[in-house]
């Protein structure tokens, strides 16, 4: 069959995977402690500013410079990572730009527009806990999306 990608033609997302010797971000353990650092980070950010800490004042201007920088290394941006040849504008980043149309017009960048959804997510979670709600019902809920983004993230879901 002509027209069928085969492995080692660049032509699926998984096929030719570089090492460097960097992180790569193929890599399911890479990509996971990626998300779930970002996620962390998001509620220890807004834990700050409930508690008023001085260096928490504008939690979202945080939020969102760690979302940027997450996007880059995610978009092959960053020289720190192994980019695969997923990780471009033109294949992750269109992917984003379809699944979230919205964060993406509004941030500007595709690579972003994922954190600062999953930001938002992680926000209302802790909102949710915070209300009195089930916290193992948000956690367990928090958990499904931050495993969803990281399967996004490495081409494996779409």
């Amino acid at each position: 069959m002509t027209g069928i990608p085969k492995p080692g033609d660049g032509g699926l997302n998984r096929d030719d995977l570089v090492s460097t010797g960097k992180p790569s971000l193929g890599d399911l353990a890479v990509v996971s402690r990626l998300v779930r650092e970002f996620v962390k980070f998001v509620l220890d950010t807004r834990a700050a500013w409930h508690a008023g800490e001085k260096g928490a004042r504008d939690p979202l201007a945080m939020i969102e410079a760690e979302a940027r920088q997450l996007g880059d290394i995610f978009l092959g941006r960053d020289v720190r990572f192994d980019a695969q040849p997923w990780n471009t504008d033109n294949r992750l980043g269109m992917v984003m730009r379809v699944l979230l149309p919205d964060e993406t017009k509004h941030y500007g960048d595709p690579g972003a527009a994922p954190f600062m959804w999953l930001a938002a997510q992680a926000a209302e979670a802790a909102a949710f806990i915070e209300q009195g709600s089930d916290e193992v019902e948000a956690r367990e809920r928090l958990d499904r999306i931050v495993t969803d983004v990281t399967e996004r993230l490495l081409g494996t879901r779409y």
